[in-house]
């Protein structure tokens, strides 16, 4: 038999990397935002007053509400929010500190479900962004002065090239935008740069009136 400290060695486990079990434990949920705590507990008296559950109808109602609410009416939603992302952080260090990967379920369900039916995570990923956009009521981008154009000229381009096939109409959409003079292609792009400062304006508005956070974070 070894020495009686050897055997304990051997019956302590190491201390140098965490159980198996806490590296597998749960990662902790990222809380919501302000906006979407205000619209959990409105959610039914949105609906009532949007005259039913379409989601479209809804999320531009409340985005309005929550915009019209005041700093006061704001502020228990944005506490709440602030203690919630406290709570989440301190879980998250506990979490990655047992060795944990932050993110590592959320990326295997993902590539899960891409490998089942490719191009759907994309795809979902950019609806559920825009969704969130519009029930949070940020603005929506602007077009710049290419797609201004298009939009101006899509009937004609159409016709042209004998298809209303994206490839094609793209095709012959860019060749022509490319062969406009600077004067030409002058009017779209002061229409875009017009639109771009409203956008900016009324981005930094919008950021301003929604502290709690951001839903949907990047514009498409």
């Amino acid at each position: 038999f070894g020495s009686s400290s050897s055997v304990a060695q051997d019956l302590i486990p190491s201390l140098a990397s965490p159980p198996e079990w806490m590296a597998d434990a749960a990662e902790p949920t990222k809380p919501q935002n302000s906006y979407w705590i205000w619209l959990g507990e409105n959610r039914e008296a949105l609906m009532k007053e949007a005259g039913g559950g379409q989601a479209s109808k809804v999320g531009k109602l409340a985005g309005e509400r929550w915009k019209g609410l005041d700093v006061a009416a704001k502020k228990p939603f944005e506490d709440k929010a602030s203690k919630l992302k406290q709570d989440y952080e301190k879980k998250l260090e506990e979490f990655v500190a047992a060795g944990g990967v932050k993110g590592k379920r959320r990326a295997e369900k993902k590539e899960a479900k891409s490998a089942k039916n490719p191009g759907a995570g994309a795809r979902g990923a950019k609806k559920a962004r825009k969704d969130a956009r519009e029930a949070a009521g940020k603005p929506k981008k602007p077009q710049c002065s290419y797609w201004l154009y298009l939009g101006e000229n899509r009937a004609a381009i159409t016709a042209e090239a004998g298809s209303g096939g994206t490839p094609a109409v793209s095709k012959l959409a860019g060749a022509k935008w490319k062969a406009l003079s600077e004067a030409e292609k002058k009017p779209f792009e002061d229409k875009a740069a017009k639109l771009k400062a409203e956008y900016n304006k009324a981005i930094a508005a919008w950021k301003e009136k929604s502290p709690g956070g951001e839903a949907g974070e990047e514009d498409e």
